[in-house]
């Protein structure tokens, strides 16, 4: 995102800002059951730090939605999506149902 804002002039990045301010956040359901992390999720806060909460060089994945990560995860597995080649790796070493626990433990954070 930030490799397209830069491009971005204060005139264009104003209405935008004020669009996004108006926007409320879809309400989110009860907090999901503290369930301990899956096995292999260690590697995966490297990137996104503990807690999932992003940074350099991963973004936050905290608070994403369960049908976000588990598209982005397959995506990533199946090499429609190509912009990380280490996600593309690990993603291919996980299965489907290894993938599925990690989305659904992510998405209760």
């Amino acid at each position: 995102m930030a490799a397209f804002a830069k491009n971005l002039t204060q005139a264009e990045l104003r209405p935008a800002a004020a669009y996004f301010a108006k926007k409320t956040w879809p309400a989110r359901s009860g907090p999901a059951a503290s369930a301990p992390a899956p096995d292999g999720m260690a590697v995966c806060q490297i990137c996104h730090q503990p807690g999932f909460v992003g940074g350099l060089p991963a973004p936050r994945l905290a608070g994403q939605s369960y049908d976000y990560l588990i598209q982005a995860m397959n995506s990533f597995a199946n090499g429609e999506r190509t912009n990380n080649a280490d996600m593309v790796k690990l993603m291919e070493a996980l299965s489907p149902a290894q993938r599925e626990t990690m989305a659904r433990y992510i998405a209760s954070l």
